[in-house]
């Protein structure tokens, strides 16, 4: 049993990281993947879906659907699962104990169906934080050509749970603060954010806007409330609180 309880910190080790990894990378365009991004003139429908998210975190009817689903044949979702069979394959190999007490394909299987899972819960969860859903197998809207396979509304969510209301308002906070601030690159494993300092419990927008002019109604509003924290009530509600005050408002739909 500890064999196997440690291989599965390993597993939610590896997962942070690439969640961490491919949020803060390839999702946000930073680093060496901005450069390849921009020279292959890749689309990135995860920068278009921060952009169309509102204050509150709810989207406009005409929302981008790949902002918000993993979809099973994305390269970034074959990459987690090569990833994840490579790292656990290293782990069987190099651990006596673990190896003689569980077979490879037992450790195989076991890591497809965490990766299924995987898949599932995270497209469920990110969809309910901005209360949109896309119907599996069909074709999206914005773009015919692509399907999603991933029908996370098999997975419904607690959203009265502390873990869900936990899990929201790190997300919320990933959204709130801009630009060389921007924070909490976990979605459902979190861990690497605090390993790597990029975890933050406030909305603190003062670096921001000391070096960018507000461009939307929602940026001024973003300035004109440049630090704040917030809170997460029911059926998805965000409240927050200005620094310095004790008086809780609901956050606009701007």
């Amino acid at each position: 049993m500890f064999q196997f309880l440690c291989f599965l910190i390993f597993i939610y080790c590896v997962i942070s990281y690439f969640e961490w990894f491919l949020h803060h990378y390839v999702m946000h365009n930073n680093g060496f993947v901005k450069h390849i991004m921009d020279y292959y003139n890749i689309k990135n429908s995860h920068l278009d879906h921060h952009k169309e998210c509102k204050l509150d975190q709810s989207l406009p009817d005409d929302f981008i659907e790949e902002g918000i689903v993993f979809n099973m044949k994305d390269g970034e979702n074959i990459a987690l699962c090569i990833l994840l069979f490579i790292s656990v394959y290293v782990y069987w190999l190099f651990f006596p104990r673990f190896k003689q007490s569980f077979s490879l394909t037992f450790v195989f299987g076991f890591i497809f169906l965490i990766s299924v899972l995987y898949f599932y819960i995270w497209s469920s969860i990110h969809s309910h934080y901005h209360n949109r859903y896309v119907e599996a197998n069909q074709p999206l809207k914005n773009n015919p050509m692509v399907t999603i396979y991933s029908p996370y509304r098999f997975f419904i969510p607690n959203e009265s749970s502390f873990l869900y209301k936990f899990l929201y308002k790190y997300h919320t906070l990933h959204h709130l603060n801009k630009g060389e601030v921007k924070c909490n690159y976990n979605i459902i494993c979190p861990l690497f954010d605090y390993l790597f300092g990029t975890y933050k419990a406030n909305v603190d927008n003062t670096l921001y806007f000391s070096k960018t002019t507000p461009s939307s109604e929602r940026e001024v509003w973003l300035k004109n409330h440049m630090i704040f924290d917030i809170r997460m009530m029911e059926h998805n509600q965000i409240e927050y609180k200005d620094n310095g005050s004790s008086d809780w408002h609901p956050l606009p739909a701007l």
